[in-house]
């Protein structure tokens, strides 16, 4: 994790000045956009990190949109003037100006979300970003898979340290990943804290792209450089340092962008770490028949009862199990679904599990590596159980949007996973989930938190409640 300051000196701009991310970045062609989207966490973030692209898609008559998840409103908490309240409205204001500056035509959109703790409100953003990228004919907030070509998505880097801008591209990125839109990422904070051998790599990076500004831009980034925020309330500030990140590589005339689409490899994902292989699991089951005790484990029993309990239905007609080890918990969804498709990487535990169910009638097995092999059809359940942090961050994207596009209207589906950490793992059982909650398209109907594990159920929108089902409530 990042810590840093407004306050710090930071890293002066002209340290940047012959840094590979800059001097080695490949020009960014404007020919395949036909729409763009800007994700800003705060107002001020669209202009600073791609307030040139705004203009410059204007200028080509493409329609563009900027969604700002908050108002900015905890920016300056020591203010003497300024409540949150009256923060928030100026602050509204500014980047409606600045918007109608560099582009005209564009249409703005206010999430409203809390500044600062936006990653608590992921699933808030999240629906933000599907009414904005979805159909706009039909107000649904939902997005059709692929849907997308020609769309950008752009929001700030998650790498630039602020939790805000973290959340920001993820939700970007899961939008991204199931629209098929092109994920551009631009540094805010990075160029204040970071330096070239500490957060951005030292040498050239593949997937670095640079845009020169025009005029226009030039100039908006010229007046939000000095202080991003609220104009009024900027000599609350003059007790401090001028922030170094405030804006300076936009001094140089040009601006930066990571191409996260590029960037999402299958194996290692852009911080290194790579999917857990299936050599893993082969040796792991080769030291036990059952090494994580599902049948003799009091602790595995009480979960799969807890499991079983939060589903929605008593019955479901098509259900795929993604991970399904030895088939322990593939048993329990059999007496509740007509068909079980079950799926794990491994042989030795699926030979286990087809001896458990042999002559059970509509169960399936299928070794598959997620999300690269994936089973066809569509589920009225699925069951992802203890298998997400075994993947890394690009690959889980696509496994999430994998199984948003296996599920049927009405569908469930499933998540649980342990909250220890576990060295191996290159994600963690919280961040797997964190991750789901940016799945466009989707409402949380169950939550079940203990300090061991996290068990939750989400359906597409609109979802009904058990009660709504069963005709207690409207």
């Amino acid at each position: 994790m990042v810590i840093f300051s407004h306050r710090d000196l930071g890293t002066a701009e002209q340290a940047w000045a012959g840094a590979p991310w800059i001097t080695a970045a490949a020009p960014l062609d404007l020919d395949d956009l036909a729409r763009l989207i800007i994700v800003a966490a705060h107002p001020d973030d669209e202009t600073l990190g791609a307030g040139g692209l705004l203009s410059g898609a204007t200028r080509r008559g493409i329609p563009v949109d900027v969604l700002v998840l908050s108002d900015g409103e905890a920016s300056h908490p020591e203010s003497p003037t300024h409540s949150q309240g009256r923060l928030s409205r100026v602050r509204r204001t500014e980047v409606t100006d600045a918007v109608a500056h560099l582009a005209p035509s564009a249409r703005l959109h206010f999430a409203g979300l809390p500044d600062g703790d936006l990653e608590r409100n992921r699933e808030a953003a999240a629906r933000a970003l599907a009414s904005v990228l979805g159909p706009p004919s039909s107000g649904a907030e939902t997005i059709t898979e692929g849907s997308a070509a020609g769309t950008w998505i752009v929001a700030p880097w998650r790498a630039d340290g602020h939790p805000d801008h973290a959340l920001a591209g993820d939700v970007a990125a899961a939008g991204a990943a199931w629209s098929g839109a092109r994920l551009l990422e631009v540094p805010i904070w990075a160029w204040h804290w970071a330096t070239t051998g500490r957060g951005m790599a030292a040498g050239p990076h593949p997937q670095v792209r640079s845009l020169s500004r025009g005029p226009r831009a030039e100039a908006a980034g010229a007046r939000a450089a000095p202080q991003p925020g609220a104009a009024v309330v900027r000599r609350t500030r003059r007790r401090g340092r001028r922030a170094a990140g405030d804006g300076r590589p936009f001094r140089e005339g040009f601006e930066i962008f990571v191409d996260g689409t590029a960037a999402e490899a299958p194996s290692p994902d852009a911080s290194g770490t790579a999917s857990l292989a299936r050599s893993f699991f082969d040796e792991f089951y080769r030291e036990a028949r059952d090494p994580w005790g599902f049948e003799t484990r009091w602790y595995e029993r009480r979960k799969r009862a807890l499991t079983l309990a939060a589903l929605p239905r008593e019955r479901f007609g098509a259900a795929l199990e993604l991970g399904c080890s030895i088939g322990v918990l593939t048993a329990d969804l059999a007496a509740r679904c007509d068909t079980v498709m079950a799926v794990d990487i491994a042989e030795q535990p699926l030979s286990i599990a087809r001896e458990r169910l042999a002559g059970r009638p509509g169960v399936r097995f299928a070794r598959m590596t997620l999300p690269g092999e994936w089973p066809s059809g569509v589920f009225d359940l699925i069951v992802v159980s203890e298998v997400g942090y075994y993947l890394a961050t690009a690959d889980l994207e696509r496994f999430f949007q994998r199984c948003r596009g296996s599920l049927a209207p009405g569908g469930v589906l499933l998540a649980c996973h342990w909250r220890h950490p576990v060295p191996e793992y290159p994600l963690s059982g919280d961040r797997v989930h964190d991750m789901l909650a940016t799945v466009p398209g989707l409402v949380r109907t169950v939550e079940h938190r203990e300090s061991d594990f996290l068990l939750e159920v989400w359906q597409p929108e609109p979802a009904r409640s058990v009660a709504q089902h069963e005709g207690l409530v409207p």
